[in-house]
């Protein structure tokens, strides 16, 4: 079980090593980052910008301007929202080499209720021209971001569920940005999802499999572009989708694999689980899953509703 920010943080680090151009900026919340790890390493590489996340996105839009990487890191709640202008118009507008990562992303900062917990940015960001859109789903994938982020030139959004969760893929696993991944082959549905809800769709389909239902697992580290081949793909072979994410259930993933089945008319069997119409609040990140119908029973119910209309 490893937290994807201490992974993320490690890479920056031994990025820095090579590449002089990256710095790293955050909002006041370094310890919650990690990125005071960072600065600990390279004192004269990172600006602490204060509670002013306007402001951190501007300077970052600007050290961009001269040649630098800079790394942008706050809350995604922050990021996306408090300074949407910031990121929409001074770095995704004229293309600039901004790399933001929003933290405590979902329902990870569960402690701290609505205020915290960021359930928009997806649909936020997603709308963005020349933004790409990435979330980790463990720490080998947190680390291959962070190297492909940096190496794209361009804005990037990275969200991540500060949350420590199992390592799921192998450190020799090849990442590009747009590249979706087939964990688990099956036959009779797909389930689609990214970030730390990958382990619990992993657990729902093992205990599927012992009611002979076969399930495919994609994952989609990269939100925009999405894999729209893999998709397509594996909705063809099973004829079935359920989409899982800590997100409002607008605007997120259940609308992006939406939007790319309809384009390429193709009609599935489809379930999306995600936050419906409502606030959330305070308390345990697992019993938020279960009450949102995040969990891993919501997941196994979603199949067989699926596959039970199947049958039919």
């Amino acid at each position: 079980m490893i937290d994807p920010r201490e992974a993320f943080v490690d890479e920056l680090i031994e990025i820095a090593k090579q590449n002089t151009k990256l710095v790293v900026l955050d909002a006041d919340v370094s310890r919650t980052t990690r990125s005071r790890r960072f600065r600990d390493v390279f004192p004269e590489r990172f600006y602490d910008m204060g509670i002013a996340e306007q402001n951190l996105l501007g300077v970052a839009a600007g050290l961009a301007a001269t040649g630098m990487i800079p790394v942008a890191m706050t809350f995604a709640i922050f990021a996306s929202m408090r300074a949407c202008e910031q990121l929409r118009t001074f770095i995704c507008y004229p293309n600039l080499n901004v790399k933001v990562v929003g933290g405590y992303a979902g329902l990870s900062n569960g402690k701290d209720g609505v205020t915290h917990q960021s359930l928009e940015d997806i649909a936020i960001t997603r709308s963005f021209p020349n933004l790409v859109v990435m979330v980790p789903s463990d720490a080998v994938l947190t680390r291959k971001i962070a190297q492909a982020a940096v190496k794209h030139e361009g804005p990037v959004y990275i969200r991540i569920e500060y949350e420590a969760t199992p390592v799921i893929y192998d450190e020799n696993t090849e990442f590009n940005i747009g590249r979706g991944y087939t964990v688990k082959e099956g036959e009779d549905v797909t389930i689609v999802s990214y970030g730390t809800a990958l382990s619990r769709v992993l657990e729902a389909a093992e205990s599927l499999a012992l009611e002979g239902i076969e399930v495919e697992v994609l994952d989609m580290p990269t939100l925009k572009p999405l894999d729209k081949e893999l998709l397509v793909k594996s909705a063809n072979k099973t004829g079935a989708i359920v989409t899982i994410e800590e997100h409002s259930i607008i605007g997120g993933l259940a609308s992006a694999v939406c939007q790319c089945l309809v384009e390429a008319e193709i009609k599935v069997r489809f379930r999306g689980l995600g936050i419906k119409d409502v606030f959330t609040e305070s308390g345990k990140n697992y019993e938020l899953r279960d009450k949102y119908g995040l969990g891993r029973k919501d997941i196994i119910q979603a199949v067989r509703d699926v596959v039970k209309v199947q049958k039919h």
